[in-house]
């Protein structure tokens, strides 16, 4: 097996300036089976840091980081410095930008799903601010962060209870709804975090993904961007992506599409 030194020249070499800097601060494995139990392959050449599955096709980083070090990554400087290297705006901006593009689009979505009074559950909710929207339509609203100061800012921001973590206490409340937005292909553990999402459905509830799903090679290089080594750990194909969810009885059906990505509802089969 690689020393973590030969991954981390590995990954320096296939990756851009603004990644370097947080390389040299985290810790990485060598990944040899995809989510699903398949064997993990050489894919292309145009993508060095990722590998394809023999049974499903999903892609999977090349070298997967730590769970310790990704709980770092995920701390305040993942939203005040990688994304500010990567230009993208800040989370303050993101909170007012985030009405103009995307969460008209959500609430439209989740309105068809579930339609209020009921409550949601946002995991990796950010700024927050599609929550405070849901809130004033008349939905009971919770959300999740890992960064700690940024959960207690949106607290402070929007009155609605944001924990600290992955997931809620498991001691809390089932809910009506759970949006999963731009958050499973940063799940380390995909199955897992699927499994997290159904014990946290009530009797009748659903789900709304949005998550890169890329069927062709050629799909991939358009959208390279979306194959970060750091946060996007495995990026799905529609087949792999029904297969996930139907691995813990939730079937996953297309409901709509933004940014050229499918939006998913998840049901109780």
């Amino acid at each position: 097996m690689q020393q973590d030194g030969s991954i981390k020249e590995i990954l320096i070499e296939h990756t851009t300036e603004a990644l370097k800097p947080f390389i040299e601060t985290m810790d990485f494995t060598v990944s040899t089976h995809c989510w699903c139990g398949g064997t993990l392959e050489r894919w292309s050449s145009e993508f060095e840091l990722y590998l394809q599955c023999t049974s499903c096709g999903c892609k999977s980083v090349r070298f997967r980081p730590a769970v310790e070090s990704l709980t770092r990554f995920y701390s305040s400087s993942y939203w005040y410095e990688y994304q500010q290297v990567h230009k993208c705006p800040t989370i303050e901006e993101r909170y007012e930008g985030d009405m103009l593009d995307r969460i008209p689009h959500y609430i439209n979505w989740i309105r068809g799903l579930r339609p209020p009074p009921c409550s949601v559950l946002e995991i990796g909710c950010g700024n927050g601010r599609l929550l405070f929207e849901l809130k004033q339509a008349g939905y009971q609203c919770t959300g999740v962060e890992m960064d700690e100061s940024l959960a207690a800012l949106v607290t402070d921001k929007t009155g609605i209870q944001v924990h600290h973590g992955s997931f809620p206490p498991e001691a809390g409340p089932n809910y009506d709804l759970i949006a999963v937005i731009d958050v499973l292909e940063h799940a380390p553990g995909q199955i897992d975090f699927v499994q997290n999402v159904k014990s946290r459905l009530s009797t009748s509830g659903k789900a709304l993904v949005h998550c890169p799903v890329l069927d062709t090679l050629e799909a991939s290089i358009q959208f390279r961007h979306m194959y970060n080594p750091l946060s996007h750990l495995w990026i799905h194909n529609s087949g792999s992506f029904v297969k996930l969810w139907q691995g813990v009885g939730l079937s996953a059906v297309k409901i709509g599409e933004l940014f050229n990505m499918p939006v998913y509802a998840i049901n109780k089969t």
